[in-house]
């Protein structure tokens, strides 16, 4: 029988008798927008927490009698957990009150149903796809055919996104039907049977562009792939179930006219209810000089995708304020033309205005190259829509009004009062 790894999180109440260390608080959450917030994250950096000298193992999170899910994350891979998460819903203005319970045993679970989902898995002979947490390996390795998926994939229950484990870095789309976990069943290869079960499918051809957010090198002139590193590596710091992170690391990363080498880590955050990625880049010394951008392609700018697609081309721009926006269609797989024909999708990349250098448009692409001389961390978000979901965008005019209106800012304000 097959086991669905990572989707059952089986939590037990153990007996009331607690051997180890507990930390009780009452967290406060307030939305400080006047606009309701569907599956508002609530981040607790535990670090921050006054009198907590122990390390977490477990927790619990309750609203009122209602059980939370939650999740405890090991961000820094030392072993030791560095951040509670849940999710909530708020009205405007709203604020509501969650008592929490840090335990240093495993004392704390419930019966979570997961949200969201990653995987990575490796392409061997047997063909066992046998899962991976982490890969890293020398720049000059070609690893692309020896990934399942060729590299890490992650969904929640509207979008699902892979990245490349190449020199391209490319993060591909993979567009829905129906708001669901889909990607443990295709693995980013639906059948025809699937197809016509209702399942989605890869929905974008990024070929030589930035593709839907892509992190890209920028060389002054041009985006640029990820060619001189000394070592490149993917990781699962958290498959769920209320929202997953993964991580890219480039180290030795070689940029034209800088002192030394970079080495530049990337963290990809989807949490549940969400269609947006958060993009955290990191790098190990303040920039001299900008060289790293992103934005979104232009997309059926070939004569082919043009003529299948009713002479439609791609529509889109991007702004000096970092919002970055493109609407058409191409060939998601140009090996199955037939399966996958083109279909309309929307992609969208908003940067925060204190982390651009400069917009820009090319052949292929809207661009925003990112950083500023001295800045050592910076951030941005990457979303799309497939026109084919139920519940979603449907024309250009629908995605850029609501790409115009998205609000990526962190209206909540969080207090932790000990018990």
């Amino acid at each position: 029988m097959k086991v669905r790894r990572h989707l059952i999180y089986l939590l037990m109440l153990l007996p009331t008798v607690v051997l180890g260390a507990e930390y009780k608080a009452t967290l406060s959450v307030k939305n400080n927008s006047g606009k309701a917030q569907k599956d508002a994250p609530v981040v607790i950096r535990l670090k921050e927490l006054a009198g907590l000298d122990f390390a977490v193992r477990s927790a619990s999170v309750m609203q009122g009698h209602s059980v939370v899910d939650r999740q405890l994350d090991d961000m820094d891979n030392d072993g030791r957990k560095d951040e509670l998460c849940f999710v909530c819903n708020l009205l405007g203005n709203e604020t509501k009150q969650f008592d929490i319970v840090l335990s240093s045993e495993n004392t704390y679970a419930s019966l979570a149903i997961p949200r969201v989902y990653a995987d990575m898995q490796l392409d061997d002979k047997k063909k066992n796809h046998p899962y991976i947490t982490c890969l890293e390996a020398p720049g000059n390795s070609y690893l692309y055919n020896d990934l399942y998926h060729h590299g890490v994939a992650f969904e929640s229950e509207l979008t699902a996104y892979r990245i490349y484990f190449d020199e391209r870095q490319n993060i591909d789309l993979y567009g829905k039907k129906s708001h669901r976990l889909e990607l443990y069943d295709t693995g980013f290869y639906t059948t025809s049977d699937q197809q016509s079960e209702g399942y989605g499918n890869d929905v974008l051809w990024a070929g030589q562009s930035v593709g839907c957010g892509s992190l890209k090198l920028w060389d002054g002139t041009s985006a640029m792939n990820w060619k001189k590193v000394r070592t490149r590596g993917q990781r699962i710091i958290s498959f769920g179930p209320v929202r997953t992170v993964v991580e890219l690391t480039d180290r030795g990363v070689e940029i034209e006219g800088a002192s030394l080498p970079y080495d530049v880590r990337t963290v990809y955050t989807l949490y549940a209810g969400h269609r947006e990625v958060r993009v955290d880049i990191h790098l190990d010394r303040p920039m001299e000089t900008p060289f790293l951008c992103t934005g979104v392609q232009k997309i059926g700018v070939s004569d082919e995708a043009r003529q299948s697609n009713g002479g439609i081309a791609a529509e889109g721009y991007v702004k000096p304020d970092g919002l970055a926006v493109s609407w058409g269609s191409d060939y998601p797989e140009m090996g199955k033309k037939e399966q996958f024909p083109p279909e309309p999708v929307g992609l969208a990349v908003r940067v925060p205005e204190e982390y651009i250098y400069k917009v820009l448009t090319d052949e292929l692409n809207y661009l925003i190259v990112i950083g500023k001389s001295g800045q050592q961390n910076f951030h941005y978000f990457v979303s799309f829509c497939a026109a084919k979901e139920t519940e979603g965008f449907h024309s250009a005019k629908e995605w850029f009004s609501h790409a115009e209106g998205w609000d990526t800012a962190d209206h909540l304000t969080t207090n932790v009062i000990r018990k």
